[in-house]
């Protein structure tokens, strides 16, 4: 008989093209390990002429296709549609069509859905394939019979993670280790030891998706994957994005204890304390990320339920100031029932951290209303309407500077347009005690004023020269020089 083919596809816009698709990697893994052969697509959103080419060499007995809700919705359907054209079967998984099943198996170039964890369902799947009686049975899946007629099965339950841990042969690791830590580490490899996330915070995905449970690979399980790993491949730092690497402390202290390499790594602002401080000193930690989410209290406590006050984090970000860690941050504005003082409030209460501790960076997006999770159901009160089509979702991408929220009653499209940038910059300017920029950018967030924004354009600018561009031109060269003569970088 022969070997059934999978090919499992992922998609990425091109700021996210060394980031491993780690979910593929997953599955790919469980049905190497159970006999059958799968190949992992990874390509950019704008290439789907290449991947189309690609499966038909491969000609595969079913595609996966892993898709987050936000920014590739459209792409997906579109790929879909010409792979279906081609007489493919085609299963979705991952977040987005976990969360909206039904609605993801309206699209007619879409057979079936995997929801929640896919490993075990999608394996289960792929052996009855050819048998559409067996697949009444198999929980996790959703699919159309012969009459076109939607089926949602039971939920599949939680697997243990130490059942399939990543083969990293079926990727090639060289293509995914990238420099970070501005710079300092030059072969830096994205990991994840856990899934989901205990919290209860009301804008999250994993409310629904991972239904507040938390699992994790045991660390003498995840020591023993990536040791070999780390040595063959002269791994110089790694970045840890599960969504709560710390939730059990004393095993990730184990994992980055024995890895003994510089990391990265998630963490919530109470479990901050002078022993964790400590700890993430002797473990090389160079940045710790926390989800502040607000500068408004009310907003923490009401709207998303947190768990965390803005004191928690003061504290957080005091106790790690003279840590030579970085610290980083993740705001959202737009929460439904949000107000316009509350978000200038988050924006005020950014300044506040950043004259306590400089070293400080951010990530600042607007809110995405994850289907199933709690404030969606807000928003939908406060006038959203959710796509009726899948493929309607692309434009809930957060990071847009035109990002439209039916669910706002205060006008937010210049603070949609400009937030994000003032944000970097401030902290650029207190890093390097900038006065100047500083003292502009303060005033703009006290008055909530963007007019005029040619200084935002001309910072913003020369930011991006200073850190990203290099030496590649002598015009770069010019600008990097008098930026650091300007803020007087030690060279």
């Amino acid at each position: 008989m022969t070997t059934k083919k999978i090919a499992l596809i992922s998609l990425y816009p091109s700021e996210a093209k060394d980031i491993p698709p780690l979910a593929s990697l997953y599955l790919a893994t469980a049905l190497t390990m159970n006999g059958f052969d799968a190949k992992i697509i990874h390509k950019n959103t704008e290439a789907i002429g290449s991947i189309m080419s690609e499966v038909v060499d491969y000609n595969p007995d079913l595609i996966g296709m892993s898709v987050f809700t936000g920014y590739n919705n459209k792409k997906s359907v579109e790929l879909s549609k010409s792979l279906k054209a081609g007489g493919y079967k085609i299963v979705w998984g991952n977040a987005h069509p976990s969360l909206l099943p039904e609605q993801t198996l309206r699209e007619p170039s879409v057979d079936f859905v995997v929801m929640g964890e896919g490993e075990e369902t999608l394996l289960e799947l792929v052996k009855n394939l050819d048998a559409p009686g067996k697949y009444y049975s198999i929980k996790g899946l959703g699919f159309k019979d012969e009459k076109d007629n939607i089926i949602i099965n039971k939920k599949r339950e939680f697997i243990n993670p130490d059942s399939y841990l990543i083969d990293w042969s079926l990727i090639n690791i060289e293509d995914y280790l990238q420099p970070y830590f501005s710079n300092k580490y030059k072969r830096v490899l994205l990991v994840t030891t856990s899934r989901g996330c205990p919290f209860n915070c009301q804008f999250c995905y994993n409310l629904v998706f991972n239904n507040r449970r938390w699992r994790a690979h045991s660390a003498k399980k995840i020591i023993e994957n990536l040791k070999p790993i780390i040595e063959k491949y002269k791994i110089d730092a790694l970045r840890f994005i599960d969504d709560n690497f710390f939730v059990d402390k004393e095993r990730a202290f184990e994992i980055v204890r024995e890895l003994n390499v510089p990391y990265f790594a998630e963490a919530r602002v109470e479990y901050v304390d002078e022993g964790f401080v400590n700890n993430l000193k002797e473990t090389k930690c160079q940045e710790i990320m926390f989800g502040f989410e607000s500068g408004s209290d009310r907003i923490l406590k009401e709207v998303i339920k947190k768990g965390t006050t803005t004191k928690d984090t003061i504290r957080a970000v005091t106790l790690l100031k003279d840590s030579k860690i970085m610290v980083s941050g993740s705001f959202v504005f737009g929460f439904p029932g949000e107000t316009k003082e509350e978000y200038r409030e988050t924006m005020e209460f950014i300044i506040k951290l950043l004259k306590i501790n400089n070293n400080l960076a951010f990530t600042c997006g607007w809110y995405l209303p994850y289907p199933g999770a709690g404030l969606y159901y807000k928003a939908i009160e406060d006038g959203f309407k959710p796509p009726e089509k899948i493929e309607d979702w692309d434009k809930f991408d957060r990071w847009l500077s035109n990002y439209k929220m039916d669910w706002i009653k205060w006008d937010y499209n210049l603070p949609v347009k400009y937030s994000r940038r003032i944000i970097h910059l401030l902290a650029l300017a207190h890093k390097r005690n900038i006065p100047l920029l500083k003292s502009i950018l303060n005033w703009r967030v006290k008055n909530l004023n963007f007019s005029f924004p040619i200084d935002i354009y001309i910072f913003s600018k020369l930011r991006n020269i200073y850190l990203f561009s290099g030496d590649k031109n002598i015009f770069n060269k010019i600008i990097r020089w008098s930026v650091k003569q300007a803020i007087k970088v030690k060279q």
